[in-house]
């Protein structure tokens, strides 16, 4: 697939510094089904300095890359999003599974059984399907390996307007970076998506009172 992968480092090439911290992926055929998509996810926006935690990708060096047929990638101008540039993947038809399309990375700490991980990241819509009123995608990171579970699969409903989000989930189990990853499933409807900086962070482990 020459023309996909000229296009991948087309994007990376392109990629402006303000968008360093963007690692965007969206995971193989995880199990386990979507959390309902809740308002809450939505947050008051934050720069990287006022998240407390541990990254777990290099901001510097992350390789990632847009993944299945029946898409188109591309870096846009868009105002309203840090940095103002953000990767726009249009669906042009809806695949057979929301993994089919997605945006994938790897991220190089090792999670840990217990471990409380949370995903920040800027989202929205700029088309959606006939009859929508949101766009849809996954937030996902977990194996891409069997038995493909995962820490984190949660629905995200973006609209028009460039919002801040955050999921979070505990690892049941340890996930080696070796054999995992993180990112977005786009393929649930025909869309497009604009993504902005993403943060992927091990949080702080809780201090007993």
């Amino acid at each position: 697939m020459p023309r996909e992968r000229n296009m991948k480092n087309l994007m990376i090439a392109s990629m402006p510094k303000a968008l360093a911290l963007l690692a965007m992926v969206a995971a193989p055929t995880f199990a386990g089904s979507s959390a309902t998509a809740d308002p809450a996810v939505e947050i008051t926006p934050v720069s990287p300095y006022q998240i407390a935690g541990d990254l777990l990708h290099t901001p510097s060096n992350i390789k990632w890359e847009p993944y299945g047929k029946n898409k188109r990638a591309k870096v846009v101008e868009s105002e309203g999003v840090p940095g103002g540039q953000a990767i726009q993947i249009e669906v042009k038809r809806k695949p057979r599974d929301p993994w089919d399309i997605r945006m994938k990375a790897e991220f190089n700490r090792d999670i840990s059984s217990g471990d409380n991980i949370e995903l920040y990241f800027w989202l929205r819509a700029e088309s959606i399907q006939k009859g929508k009123e949101t766009g849809k995608v996954e937030a996902v990171i977990g194996r891409n390996v069997k038995p493909h579970d995962t820490v984190i699969v949660h629905e995200i409903l973006p609209t028009s307007e460039w919002k801040m989000y955050k999921v979070s989930g505990t690892a049941g189990t340890e996930f080696p970076s070796s054999e995992s990853d993180m990112g977005f499933n786009i393929g649930l409807m025909k869309q497009t998506i604009e993504f902005g900086p993403f943060y992927a962070i091990k949080a702080p482990a809780e201090t007993p009172e």
